[in-house]
């Protein structure tokens, strides 16, 4: 990847021929016919670099409108002419998972990327991470650390209200993340806040919330951008939040259901964000089977398309009516083991496995060669603190591992995935060459709509997905003892002490070394199988501007 792609630079190369169908100023939304308002990139805030962290200035381009006049007439038979209401627009965006009954909008249980997604239109959190995976002030305006990291203090933006009209406060912060690490609430995001504990947060007034940690940690903004962080107003009862919009969010429902291929997010007119949101109705319709994703941004039943299908990228973007838009940081399908559980508590089992993947061979039959290498790791070599390089593709030493765990004449697996298309042919490359090593592998296709809740975590060899996160985020979240989704089963007393050191210290030679050598632990023992990443790529039609995809792919900014 070149230098700029390795920053996690959003990169977009428009044809002449799209160029000149969208200068001149073009609509958010062409298909409303709305088509004299012109969207503005949102407005960007960068945190400093040091301790003391604060929002640089927003700045807004107020938004081109037309107003279309209507003409009418008066007794006298003047005419005279009256603004007309502004068309109302939808964006719809085709998202390329199902929609299940579990679904939910309170973030404390979030479990896939759907409900990701509702979350995050309706909620936000105090710090997000930015497209370069950096934490950036949100409705929090700023923050600053003690000396050791232990104590943190968060200064809230003022003017923000709830769905509700209730004013959003530092009482809001404090319930949220208390009910985040209640066991009765048992929401998986409090494994993500290590060293929190609930009487470690107060709010000295309305404005200002405080974190006293049990342990130092440096990149503790980091930690809090986690998706189940997303505020909530105090006293919000399980209940209330799993079918209505009680966050800040630029859009609002009012009767949430679960399960269903289209659901309908209104504006939100009272958002802090000056001329945020863009539209007025933002449409989710679930798409995941392929075929049907690409008619439907290609019929023009969708205006985007959230993740296009790797192998029709290059079709996409040669239409007329049609852009591809990437950001390099993405996503892996990956396959996962649990450690203690024959055959694969056998590392010579796992090792077998790894050295018989050809990840550019999978790369080029899976994504068309547009993935990014892996090493049996969620987390590539491009961000911050990542370990690059691969294991290379050797038969030899696949099979010299298989024979040294017992199994010189081969063995015969079972692979549990739910059935989902991208998932059937990323494990069919993969079954095919694991036969080579002797691997055998039975595909066993269950329901993708019960699947998280069925097989994910309890079958012993199955498929997973992960998104980028940050390496102290990813290494905390699947590998430390305690964590809620562990899936391989990994435990380790040094690695979790190696974590614990590593977050605790601003040496950053120490923080690399330390990161690295759990990285690389991972690599030669863990039961992670992750041949490639696939950058985020978005298929929009022409006409929609200022979309920018985010390597989350259910994280969007506000459009």
């Amino acid at each position: 990847m070149s230098d700029s792609e390795s920053k996690g630079i959003v990169k977009r190369t428009l044809s002449r021929r799209k160029f000149n169908m969208i200068a001149g100023g073009s609509v958010l939304l062409a298909a409303c016919g709305d088509n004299g308002d012109t969207a503005q990139p949102a407005a960007t805030t960068t945190a400093a670099p040091a301790t003391t962290t604060e929002a640089a200035p927003a700045t807004t381009t107020p938004a081109t409108t037309t107003t279309i006049a209507a003409t009418t007439t008066t007794e006298a038979g003047a005419t005279t002419t009256t603004a007309a209401p502004r068309p109302l627009k939808t964006l719809r965006y085709g998202y390329h998972a199902a929609a299940t009954s579990a679904d939910t909008l309170d973030p404390a249980y979030r479990t896939s990327s759907t409900d990701g997604l509702f979350q995050g239109l309706v909620s936000e959190q105090i710090v997000r991470l930015d497209e370069n995976l950096t934490p950036t002030p949100h409705l929090a305006e700023r923050w600053e650390a003690n000396a050791d990291g232990t104590e943190w203090t968060f200064h809230l933006r003022d003017g923000i209200t709830f769905h509700d009209g209730k004013p959003f406060v530092a009482a809001d912060v404090v319930y949220t993340f208390q009910r985040l690490l209640d066991p009765d609430v048992a929401s998986p995001g409090a494994g993500g806040l290590p060293g929190l504990e609930p009487d470690g947060i107060t709010a000295p007034d309305d404005r200002t919330v405080v974190m006293r940690l049990t342990q130092p940690n440096v990149d503790w903004p980091e930690a809090i951008t986690n998706s189940h962080t997303r505020i909530v107003p105090e006293g919000a009862t399980n209940a209330d939040l799993a079918a209505q919009s009680l966050g800040t969010g630029a859009y609002r429902i009012d009767e949430f259901i679960p399960g269903e291929i289209s659901t309908v997010f209104e504006r939100n007119e009272n958002y802090w964000q000056p001329d945020f949101p863009k539209v007025d109705f933002f449409e989710v319709i679930t798409i995941p089977e392929v075929e049907a994703q690409l008619a439907a941004i290609r019929g023009g039943q969708i205006d985007i398309l959230s993740r296009a299908p790797a192998a029709h990228l290059d079709a996409l973007d040669a239409e007329a009516d049609i852009m591809v838009i990437s950001n390099p940081v993405g996503s892996s399908s990956v396959a996962y083991c649990q450690i203690d559980v024959p055959p694969f508590d056998n590392n010579d089992l796992r090792l077998a496995i790894k050295y018989a993947t050809n990840r550019p061979q999978h790369n080029d039959l899976v994504y068309g060669g547009r993935a990014y290498q892996m090493n049996d790791i969620p987390l590539p070599g491009l961000i911050r603190f990542g370990l690059a390089g691969s294991r290379e593709h050797n038969l030899a030493m696949a099979r010299e591992h298989l024979s040294r765990a017992g199994y010189p004449d081969g063995i015969d697996l079972t692979l549990t995935l739910a059935s989902m298309e991208d998932w059937i042919e990323w494990t069919q490359v993969w079954q095919q060459q694991l036969a080579e090593a002797g691997i055998n592998v039975e595909l066993n296709v269950t329901p993708a709509d019960t699947y998280w809740g069925d097989q994910w975590l309890s079958a012993p060899f199955a498929m997973t997905g992960w998104n980028v996160r940050t390496v102290d985020h990813g290494l905390g979240l699947w590998y430390h003892s305690e964590a809620e989704w562990n899936e391989t089963h990994w435990a380790d007393e040094q690695f979790d002490a190696d974590l614990a050191a590593a977050r605790s210290t601003t040496d950053e030679a120490e923080r690399t070394r330390l990161y690295h050598k759990m990285q690389q632990q991972i690599i030669d023992e863990g039961g992670h199988f992750v041949p490639n990443m696939f950058p985020l790529s978005s298929a929009v039609r022409v006409g929609v501007t200022g979309w920018q995809p985010r390597g989350v792919y259910y994280t969007i900014d506000v459009p």
